[in-house]
């Protein structure tokens, strides 16, 4: 019974303290010229096993669920406060930046992954397709109190909110690859579209 008392107090007090480090990291950002998702970041590894050790999480399903909620929550977010008018004008150049920018970025990480990693093309282009598109809950962060041309802070939030799908395809498809012995490529092109 004490132990359960002791547990819960211990949860309390963490999330207590979770939450008071949130709203100082939320005021330092402007001051630092940071963006506040990578005092969040820091927050959380300081508070996890990899710094001072209060939080010890290693359960992925959980991690994976967790993640897709916050995802969901930031890009409803960015999606209630982004404005068609602003958007429509600049779909053209910010979806060829989520297929075309994405196969670049894909292709230059890749080719940086085999030459210093020395690991195979396919594993190389893993590399790649993982890191090849920018994170919308990053971009609409950074652009949030930003003063850029309208024109070019709407392409870049409708880039960053279009790209995930050829990033996921690009990721899916050489995981793909790198399974089957007999790649059916026909198969992977036309799931492209």
């Amino acid at each position: 019974m004490l132990n359960g008392i002791l547990n819960t107090d211990y949860f309390i007090l963490l999330a207590a303290l979770l939450l008071i480090a949130g709203v100082v990291t939320a005021k330092f950002p402007t001051r630092l010229g940071v963006p506040a998702l990578v005092l969040f970041i820091l927050v959380g590894m300081l508070a996890g096993s990899d710094g001072i050790g209060f939080i010890y999480f290693d359960n992925a399903k959980y991690a994976q669920l967790i993640g897709i909620v916050a995802l969901v929550i930031i890009l409803f977010e960015g999606g209630l406060q982004t404005k068609w008018s602003t958007v429509k004008p600049v779909m053209g150049p910010s979806l060829s930046l989520a297929t075309i920018g994405v196969l670049i970025t894909s292709s230059v990480v890749a080719a940086a992954a085999k030459f210093i990693l020395d690991v195979t093309w396919l594993e190389a282009f893993l590399f790649g397709a993982i890191v090849g598109s920018t994170d919308a809950a990053a971009v609409f962060a950074v652009l949030k109190g930003v003063n850029l041309r309208e024109r070019l802070g709407s392409t870049l939030e409708a880039e960053s909110g279009t790209n995930d799908p050829m990033a996921v395809f690009l990721t899916i498809t050489f995981i793909q690859l790198l399974m089957t012995d007999q790649p059916n490529y026909l198969l992977l092109f036309g799931s492209f579209f």
